[in-house]
């Protein structure tokens, strides 16, 4: 029963370790024409969706709120949804020899987790999502924008579309089932007898 133990064990690590997420690249959603934060409310009203973004006024909280947004000229917006960030955690930088655009993101306690970021440029917004925490990119501009070097402003949002449960988690819970249901067969059974 111990081998059986053991080998139920070393199948539910292996599942975990086989579903463990791998870091993917952000997935272009699609490109989308004028400003992703134009409209009424401000920046702190600017949502990300999985069909665009909207600023007017329509978010109510149901999309993924703005947090941050740099522009080429240096100046930046942040929103006032989240207290704990000061611009700080971001870094954005730009080469003009490549026209490339990175950035980095290091949250602080209680900082919000980016699933979102748009990159605008002459009238032109590109959308991104990642399931996983976006902690940092770099994007070749060229191929976003082929007749008009360089970019506007990138935005960057907070928490993405609703949370699916990701295969290491199934995994896990699956092992977990399987560990118990190990354990309960284990168990002796005890004899009753009536007098």
């Amino acid at each position: 029963m111990t081998n059986r133990m053991g080998l139920l064990a070393a199948v539910a690590f292996a599942a975990l370790v086989a579903a463990s997420p791998a870091n993917a690249a952000p997935t272009l959603i699609g490109q989308f024409s004028g400003n992703e934060c134009g409209g009424q409310g401000g920046f702190s009203n600017c949502y990300a969706f999985p069909t665009g973004t909207t600023g007017q006024g329509v978010g109510n909280g149901t999309g993924s709120p703005a947090i941050f947004k740099k522009n080429s000229d240096g100046s930046t917006d942040i929103s006032t949804l989240f207290p704990t960030i000061s611009g700080s955690e971001f870094s954005v930088n730009y080469t003009s020899a490549t026209n490339s655009l990175s950035f980095t993101y290091t949250p602080g306690a209680g900082d919000p987790v980016v699933h979102y970021f748009a990159i605008n440029q002459a009238g032109q917004t590109f959308l991104y999502y990642d399931a996983s925490p976006i902690l940092s990119g770099s994007i070749a501009l060229s191929s976003l924008f082929p007749n008009n070097p360089g970019w506007s402003h990138i935005t960057f949002f907070d928490t993405g579309a609703p949370a699916v449960p990701e295969p290491a988690t199934w995994a896990m819970m699956i092992g977990g089932f399987g560990m118990m249901g190990a354990a309960l067969r284990r168990r002796q059974k005890v004899a009753v007898t009536y007098a």
